[in-house]
């Protein structure tokens, strides 16, 4: 974008207060040559990433296709949700609206951050890393980074998933959105990737007795000031060798006790997932099983130790090749937080939807679900609507 003229004159005039006035073309040449040279000193934008890098969203890649200099993305979405069941608020919210920010210093030094505004008033920072790009089979990163578990966590732009809000299984058992601070590599070796980190754990002491209402949740320790005492690994691989397809799976495991008294259960702690996805045509069918297990969260007042989940969803494209999309779809979803239990605590949620993209970079959606809980006197049904945005 050019500066307006007047901006310009204060750079033109010492120069030319020593020397005779140039001509009309000459001022016209010099003031074209100075334009031409703010433009590549301001932000060197890049348009959003066709496919995702390193694991991450399209408009969180940004930073990784650009020239040397400031990457600017961001992404947004609101969400509109009325319930069947009078005991739960209808809501709309303005419920995220996100700057990713990166700089890349050179072709080996990138640094890359998200920066969260959630329900208009709550900010918080999703990840701030620095990596070290040695080559396609192994680079460096350490920083605040998203835990590489299932599809949303660190795919979680309002255009990289159907309905209009993230799915139940991954936000209670993995749980998304989960980001700690962490070291560790990363990298492709023919049709696989990976991403491996040395992390820091959940807390145990935080998550108290919610594990069987909110799973995993409130164990989060999210970088802030967060509490070494135990550290985890969790590390991902992923294949991709037949045209379409994609198989992975990730593990989790460390220990909860981040006290200093060193007394008490050590809450040891593990999370497993696998996940699946294949796009044929307009066609894309995608899936993913979770379970974990905090030994001992008997003893904070849980009804057990162990939680699991699945899903499944399939969804067409009625414009297939074309820029604009328009995918009905269809999920079930099965999760248990209390999967120990003798009695059956499971929850199962019927989603079927909509969703519309007019450009790639903007995302409109409508779903319906049928959620069945256990002890709940009737089933909850959901009407949620959602416009989201990337750049």
């Amino acid at each position: 974008m050019r500066l307006p003229l007047l901006l310009l004159l204060p750079l033109i005039a010492a120069p030319l207060a020593a020397q005779e006035p140039p001509s009309n073309s000459e001022l016209s040449r010099r003031i074209d040559l100075l334009s031409e040279e703010l433009e590549t000193l301001q932000f060197r934008q890049q348009p959003v990433a066709v496919e995702s890098q390193f694991g991450l969203s399209p408009a969180a890649s940004k930073v990784y296709a650009s020239a040397e200099g400031i990457s600017i993305g961001g992404y947004g979405e609101m969400l509109y949700q009325r319930y069947s069941n009078s005991a739960m608020a209808n809501q709309w919210d303005f419920y995220r609206a996100i700057l990713y920010v990166g700089y890349k210093f050179d072709e080996r030094w990138v640094f890359n951050s998200e920066i969260e505004i959630e329900h208009v008033d709550q900010v918080a920072l999703e990840m701030a890393y620095l990596d070290h790009l040695v080559c396609d089979s192994f680079n460096l990163r350490v920083g605040h980074v998203l835990v590489p578990m299932g599809w949303i966590n660190e795919m979680h732009e309002p255009t990289t998933f159907w309905s209009a809000n993230r799915p139940q299984v991954e936000r209670l058992i993995l749980p998304s959105t989960w980001h700690e601070n962490a070291v560790g590599v990363f990298g492709e070796a023919g049709d696989f990737s990976y991403r491996s980190y040395l992390m820091t754990g959940f807390d145990a002491s935080a998550l108290g007795a919610s594990l069987g209402t909110s799973g995993l949740r409130k164990a989060r320790q999210s970088g802030s000031q967060a509490k070494a005492e135990n550290l985890a690994w969790v590390g991902r691989l992923d294949w991709s060798g037949l045209d379409g397809l994609v198989v992975g799976g990730s593990g989790y495991f460390g220990k909860s006790d981040q006290s200093t008294v060193g007394a008490g259960p050590d809450f040891d702690t593990t999370l497993y997932e696998l996940h699946a996805q294949y796009d044929w045509q307009a066609l894309r069918l995608r899936g993913l099983w979770a379970a974990g297990e905090v030994e001992g969260a008997t003893t904070l007042g849980n009804p057990g130790d162990e939680i699991s989940g699945w899903y499944l969803e399939a969804g067409w494209d009625v414009f297939a090749g074309q820029e604009r999309a328009l995918t009905p779809f269809l999920r079930y979803s099965e999760y248990d937080l209390a999967a120990d239990v003798a009695a059956d605590r499971s929850s199962t949620i019927v989603t079927a939807g909509l969703a519309y993209q007019p450009i790639p970079q903007l995302v409109f959606k409508v779903d319906f679900q049928d959620q069945e809980h256990p002890g709940a006197a009737a089933d909850t049904k959901v009407l949620e609507f959602s416009a989201g945005y990337i750049f």
